[in-house]
């Protein structure tokens, strides 16, 4: 960190052109949003490049390497990539172009000869969990005070540093909850034009309700990531950006309409998925479902994985083909890592990288079906075999549903921020009083439940499980798995 905050005191005192080099995810977006924010209150010789997903992938690609000499570029910061572009730094070095590295992911294999590596995962760093938003957060706070300049400014940023430690399902833990808390809070008062905008036009249910983490999760999320995902990335950039009300107005529109057609596209491919995963699943349930198409749309395997994974229970590697090459996005809710496992496949893999929960990789098609018996032999394998079981509901406490008012609603509140790795408390009901039920929602795929009796009858919302409606068709009494909230 030391030599980072040198280097770029350096850059800036001198006017050097510094680039912040970034990804297409919303982690991504917002540390390149951040850093060139931050760093542009100290020169207007600051610049930014996002990657096209489809034309060079993650990291530093080659032509964001030619990007980067055309331009004389002498100091590049990446954020949320860099720790495997090894071979593209090298090259960059030749031209004396020095890189600083922000990344939270885990290394592999070679380490870049950088200038500078920040990444709390290659270190003695106390907390491992930063997002990719928070390594850059990090290094803004130590520039700032090796500038000699208030670092209470830097809590301005925190807006995105929420938005991005969200997006990236990093652990809700440690620094990043309370990124997350006090990021919500900027986030609901934020001073950002764009933000303003989104939120106005994204937000489902307004009542003056704070912000939460499963709405911006499900609402204001999917919007930022589906520029990245079927269109530029740069367009949610310059929305976090922007200072001009009349363009955060058509950039916010046209992300709603790419997230209309991202949606569109997913539900076909969700549908070829499934009938693919059950198929696979005929003889003998897999380890882990490795599927594969040549007209999936690269940019929303990772959605659909998501959806394929918590459907059949499995971790699952969805792979998008395109010629000779296909590009996979995997997901995992168990407790298998497949930053450990796919390191056992690399002979079969061009590239690969992730953490735990989720991964990407790069392979050559005819490899595909070596791939998946390779992967599925390496989980069956002792050291792994434990750590593949099916998920399963864990209760935290069964209560009587006379127990649940707003005193208890209030002390749960007090755990909060909610997300991955802090997780809204899960209750049991045992034999519930079913008052009624209905299917809701566009295509009725949601329950509408009423629990209860007279002063103690609550609603209740059973998303994406209109599936199991049958079982209530003669029910008077259930046991249900819930949690709480408020509905102003």
């Amino acid at each position: 960190m030391e030599k980072a905050v040198e280097r770029i005191s350096v850059a800036l005192q001198n006017e050097e052109k510094i680039l912040v080099y970034g990804d297409y995810d919303v982690d991504g977006i917002t540390s390149t949003s951040l850093l060139y924010s931050a760093l542009s209150n100290f020169s207007s010789n600051i610049y930014y490049y996002i990657p096209d997903r489809f034309e060079e992938g993650y990291g530093i690609s080659e032509k964001g390497t030619k990007f980067i000499i055309k331009y004389h570029i002498s100091l590049i910061i990446t954020v949320d990539c860099g720790i495997t572009s090894f071979k593209e730094i090298e090259c960059i070095k030749k031209y004396n172009i020095d890189t600083i590295i922000t990344d939270h992911h885990e290394p592999t294999g070679t380490i870049p000869k950088a200038l500078s590596i920040i990444n709390p995962k290659s270190c003695d760093y106390p907390f491992k969990e930063l997002a990719g938003v928070g390594v850059a957060f990090k290094l803004i706070q130590a520039l700032y005070m090796f500038l000699g300049k208030d670092k209470n400014l830097t809590y301005d940023y925190l807006d995105l540093v929420a938005l991005g430690t969200i997006a990236d399902s990093v652990p809700v833990l440690g620094e990043n909850r309370i990124f997350v808390k006090y990021g919500l809070e900027k986030l609901n008062d934020s001073k950002r034009i764009g933000i303003k905008k989104l939120v106005e036009k994204c937000r489902v249910e307004t009542n003056g309700n704070n912000l939460s983490v499963q709405e911006l999760s499900f609402n204001l999320i999917p919007v930022l990531n589906a520029t990245g995902r079927i269109g530029n990335p740069k367009i949610a950039v310059d929305l976090l950006l922007t200072d001009s009300t009349d363009l955060s107005e058509y950039l916010v529109q046209n992300m709603i309409e790419l997230n209309d057609k991202r949606k569109a596209k997913t539900q076909v491919v969700l549908n070829e998925a499934r009938e693919m995963a059950c198929y696979a699943n005929s003889d003998d349930k897999q380890k882990i479902l490795v599927l594969s198409s040549e007209g999936w749309h690269s940019g929303i395997i990772g959605i659909v994985a998501s959806r394929i994974m918590e459907e059949f229970k499995q971790p699952v590697i969805m792979i998008s083909e395109n010629d000779i090459i296909g590009k996979g996005s995997g997901r995992n809710q168990g407790e298998f890592d497949f930053s450990k496992v796919l390191p056992e496949c690399s002979d079969l893999l061009i590239k690969y990288g992730g953490h735990q929960y989720a991964a990407g990789i790069t392979i050559s098609i005819d490899k595909i079906d070596l791939f998946r018996d390779r992967i599925n032999q390496v989980l069956s394998t002792k050291e792994f075999t434990y750590q593949c079981s099916e998920p399963s509901i864990n209760i935290d406490s069964f209560i009587s549903i006379d127990k649940v008012n707003w005193k208890f609603f209030r002390d749960i509140e007090k755990l909060e921020p909610f997300g991955f790795g802090n997780i809204k408390p899960i209750f049991g009901g045992l034999e519930y009083y079913l008052d009624s039920w209905r299917k809701v929602g566009k295509d009725e795929s949601h329950l509408k439940l009423s629990i209860g009796e007279k002063r103690t009858c609550f609603d209740g919302i059973a998303f994406r499980m209109a599936e199991k409606s049958h079982i209530l068709l003669n029910a008077k009494n259930i046991d249900i798995a819930f949690q709480i909230g408020v509905k102003y």
